[in-house]
């Protein structure tokens, strides 16, 4: 007896029976989707550091882009993912550890990258996103 396993039930699975807010399923679905591409991207830039070794031209913007800061990077964009997995859910811890994992991705970045001027595009983008979160907090048990 083969048992299939359907993406439906893959996504119950991961995603729970209950269906969030509009306003939260579309949160959640962009954070999903943006989350792992910059978990593939900073996985593979990672990698691709290692194999060849940082040799960016002075004026790239790779160049302060070390393995320990890719890692670092998709790590804390994972625990991002997590936090959108936890908040389609419906829990408020996923509030939380989505607060705090984008908070220290803006930290970190100017810790790790010394070229890095203030990016107000980034902190604002951020500041939005877990305001908009914020705003579902009534629906999060």
């Amino acid at each position: 007896m083969e048992t299939e396993i359907k993406p439906s039930l893959v996504k119950r699975i991961i995603l729970g029976k209950n269906k969030p807010s509009a306003l939260l399923r579309i949160l959640c679905w962009f954070t999903l989707i943006w989350d792992s591409l910059l978990i593939l991207y900073m996985l593979a830039t990672g990698i691709i550091i290692l194999i060849r070794g940082s040799q960016f031209s002075e004026d790239s913007v790779l160049q302060d882009f070390t393995t320990q800061f890719c890692f670092t990077y998709a790590a804390l964009h994972g625990f991002s993912l997590l936090a959108a997995i936890l908040l389609y859910r419906q829990r408020k811890f996923g509030f939380w550890l989505y607060l705090v994992s984008n908070v220290v991705l803006v930290v970190s970045t100017f810790l790790f990258l010394e070229t890095l001027k203030a990016d107000y595009i980034h902190i604002t983008f951020t500041l939005v996103m877990i305001g908009l979160f914020g705003t579902q907090w009534k629906r999060l048990s």
